[in-house]
């Protein structure tokens, strides 16, 4: 008796869930606290914890529940000896004569011992489920009644007890855990690792997560299988965790599968090859016509079944992985396939194509399972990188010589998705050879759809801006037939199309395109689409100098995408911050997307850097060319800003200041509505003095801010890389005569050495800086702080030492 008696012990290591141990001791306040969830989810050690903690509010009865003792004189013989060990005053109750019943006189008795108690008494029965649907459960819930509120109970089961838990809910007297509440946390899963002295990288540690589900048995067993390994070893594990493991397949055999009846397993194998589960399509599978009754029983049971929000029902992924396994060691393949035969044909009928494809590839039907997703037109979300199932997998034990159109066009998606142009182009040749060759099957709107659509895409991976329209085309006017067309796929089309008009600097034409292509992404849910094409908006409204409508787009692209953003849009901040001469923020976003493969923003940060050396080493600007001197062909709005500047510059070169202040003034009101600094900050030295000296114009425009102070100094990183070997007092002078693009010889003369010397010096620069060129140097200089800019625009060494 004392062993039934006594807290459960926890000998393995326990991780502090101080939210759930708040929740019981929130329960605890009211006449019952429910923790019902699975084998393994951690409901004993949760409460174990609890009471060792001292949370509870009062004595503490403990009773482990077994077999047997559903018997109500052997259990109310258990909670007397409980309560009268914990110092609860019971002795005016006496113990049941029999061991199949108890009068109800002993009941009365007891619930007014433990009313009169002057603090509460909690009872916390473990394995509650043992006691079945019989008398004893009644009995309790009378105790319950008629003790309030100095009764506590917590019971602890793998299945809902048979309590009026419907009244107890309206009333307020229950508090209920249950496994989503019992499922570890990303960051408990990362300390429960920690307490077997495992490591984890991030996306590990989440992918554990998402395959246990939290669940605190799978978890336990995968820390132990992780002690002492090396990173590389823990994400091999983590990648191939799953429920045919032998150590966690064994857990759901011992605890869940050898306790369900004969019919109730075959049942489970039947029904385990869907991921949701409808009762109708368990019937099917199973031969059964109650199978949304044996479904709801199973997942009251806690049997690792659940009932989805939209009706469903679906297994726990470990234990579908179990299921599966022993479905696959069980059964023959032929009854395999024709379960995943079944399945398809039911879902086809019931219009989830996409779903029943990939039953009809696990059956080994590849040409009916690539009809249907591209009959369905599904390729639009492999795509998008939306597509569920993940056809990659679904489809990569296709065997080589299944051929037909539709074949060709799923793999040239594979191929468009997996980035390999050269074999999309392959499969696209091979399905216009079908539809060319008058195939019956080659000549639907999908196929002929799908073609467009991944020659779209085919062409603007290979920036062929033409080619990109054609096919664009012929996808909007197959698209215009009045049938529907996937969002998704819209979205991936005009979003090739829209960078490709954007690459080619049709911007207008760009502009329109790559709002649609948003408006679609949105439309279907694609986040990271709608991203990039949001981004790229945003580069293209910097481009254009539209500062604030830029700014709108790239923050929208980021907040739907957090740190992960397309470069387009760090591109778009970057032009936006240096053309509001913000340089540490327009750096910072240089920084932050520095390895891609996108080609616009590329350009793009290329001319901002160009921009920042430019004020960095003092360069000169360019004379302008012909074309700036129309107004009319001028298409960016920084353009026609320095257009005007350039006519206020010449103006007061030849002494008509009132024509000079005119144009000024045209400037600054164009610069104005996007807060356009950078040109006025890089106008000619005497212009910003005359600017300075017209109180009246700056009082207009105080948007300038510091940008008319003089010439600034252009700081380096804020967090400078280092220099392995620092350069010599003469490599500095050397570097700084460099930056003033004094020659060789001018150098020599101004050193008082010989040229051959300058050069040694400069070998050593460039090798010191990791340089090729002259202009690379001073560039890296300035990044450094190893030269700063004087205020009449020539360079000076910094003070600054940079090495280690």
């Amino acid at each position: 008796m004392s062993a039934k008696l006594r807290v459960a012990e926890i000998r393995s290591r326990v991780v502090a869930r101080q939210r759930l141990l708040d929740r019981l001791r929130h329960g605890a306040r009211g006449p019952l606290t429910l923790v019902s969830a699975p084998a393994g989810s951690g409901k004993t050690v949760l409460a174990s914890s609890w009471v060792s903690a001292g949370l509870a509010p009062g004595r503490v009865t403990w009773i482990t529940l077994d077999s047997g003792d559903d018997r109500p004189g052997i259990f109310w013989t258990y909670v007397l000896e409980g309560l009268a060990r914990s110092g609860v005053q019971v002795g005016a109750v006496d113990r049941p004569a029999r061991a199949k019943a108890v009068d109800r006189s002993l009941l009365i008795r007891l619930s007014a011992c433990l009313s009169e108690q002057p603090e509460p008494s909690v009872l916390v029965l473990d394995n509650v489920e043992k006691l079945g649907h019989g008398r004893v459960v009644s009995d309790i819930e009378f105790l319950i009644q008629h003790s309030c509120p100095q009764l506590r109970v917590v019971a602890i089961s793998r299945m809902d007890p048979p309590l009026p838990l419907h009244r107890y809910r309206l009333s307020g007297w229950a508090t209920e855990i249950r496994l989503d509440e019992l499922a570890f946390t990303v960051p408990e899963t990362q300390a429960l690792l920690a307490e077997h002295g495992a490591q984890l990288a991030q996306d590990s540690l989440a992918l554990l997560a998402e395959r246990t589900e939290g669940w605190a048995a799978g978890l336990r067993l995968a820390a132990i299988s992780l002690q002492d390994r090396s990173p590389q070893d823990g994400e091999r594990i983590v990648h191939r965790f799953g429920g045919g493991r032998r150590d966690v397949a064994e857990y759901f055999l011992a605890e869940v599968l050898d306790f369900q009846p004969p019919g109730i397993r075959e049942f489970m194998l039947s029904t385990c090859v869907v991921d949701t589960l409808r009762p109708e399509l368990a019937d099917e599978l199973s031969g059964r016509a109650d199978s949304a009754r044996v479904l709801r029983a199973l997942a009251s049971a806690n049997a690792f079944v659940e009932q989805t929000d939209d009706g469903g029902f679906r297994y726990h992924p470990l234990f579908r992985d179990l299921l599966r396994a022993q479905l696959d060691y069980c059964e023959s393949s032929e009854n395999l396939t024709r379960l995943h035969r079944k399945a398809a044909r039911w879902l086809v009928a019931k219009g989830q194509v996409v779903v029943a494809a990939g039953h009809s590839a696990m059956a080994g039907d590849w040409k009916c399972a690539a009809t249907l997703v591209v009959e369905e037109l599904a390729i639009g979300g492999l795509l998008a990188g939306t597509d569920s199932p993940p056809f990659a997998q679904v489809f990569q034990a296709m065997p080589g010589d299944v051929g037909g159109p539709h074949v060709a066009i799923l793999r040239a998606a594979l191929a468009m998705a997996a980035k390999d142009d050269e074999a999309c182009a392959y499969q696209l040749s091979r399905a216009r050879e079908s539809v060319d060759n008058g195939a019956p099957e080659a000549g639907t709107r999908a196929v002929r759809l799908s073609i467009a659509a991944l020659e779209t895409l085919l062409a603007g991976a290979r920036a062929d801006v033409d080619r990109v329209v054609a096919a664009a085309a012929t996808v909007e006017e197959l698209a215009a037939d009045g049938e529907v067309t996937p969002a998704n796929l819209r979205a991936v089309v005009a979003a090739s199309k829209g960078g490709a008009l954007l690459w080619a600097g049709e911007l207008e034409d760009a502009e329109d395109t790559l709002v649609a292509a948003a408006q679609s992404a949105e439309a279907g849910g694609l986040d990271r689409l709608r991203a990039h094409a949001l981004g790229q908006l945003a580069l293209l409204n910097a481009v254009r100098g539209r500062l604030r409508r830029a700014t709108k787009f790239a923050r929208l692209a980021s907040r739907l995408v957090g740190e992960d953003r397309p470069p387009a849009v760090d591109a778009a901040f970057a032009w936006i911050y240096a053309d509001e001469y913000d340089v540490p923020r327009a750096r910072q976003h240089m920084r932050a997307n520095a390895d891609h493969d996108d080609p616009v923003a590329a350009a793009a940060l290329a001319v901002v850097r160009g921009r920042l050396l430019r004020r960095c080493v003092g360069l000169t600007t360019a004379p302008l060319p012909p074309w700036l001197t129309s107004e009319t062909e001028i298409q960016t709005l920084a353009a026609r800003v320095n257009l005007w500047l350039r006519k206020a510059s010449q103006e007061l070169d030849r002494g008509r200041n009132d024509l000079a202040r005119h144009a000024l003034e045209q400037a600054l009101q164009l610069a104005a509505p996007e807060n356009l600094r950078r040109p006025i900050v890089e106008a000619p030295p005497r212009l910003r003095r005359f600017l300075r000296h017209e109180q009246e114009l700056v009082k207009r425009h105080l948007w300038l801010g510091s940008a008319i102070a003089g010439t600034p100094t252009i700081q380096p990183a804020s967090a400078p890389a280092t220099l392995i070997e620092p350069l010599t007092d003469r490599e500095h002078e050397v570097l700084c005569n460099m930056a003033a693009l004094l020659s060789n010889d001018e150098i020599a003369q101004k050193m008082f050495v010989s040229v051959n010397t300058v050069k040694t010096h400069i070998r050593g620069i460039l090798r010191k800086l990791s340089a090729n060129r002259r202009n690379e140097a001073i560039r890296r200089a300035c990044e450094l702080g190893l030269l700063r800019v004087r205020g009449n625009g020539t360079f000076a060494g910094s003070s600054k030492v940079i090495g280690v």
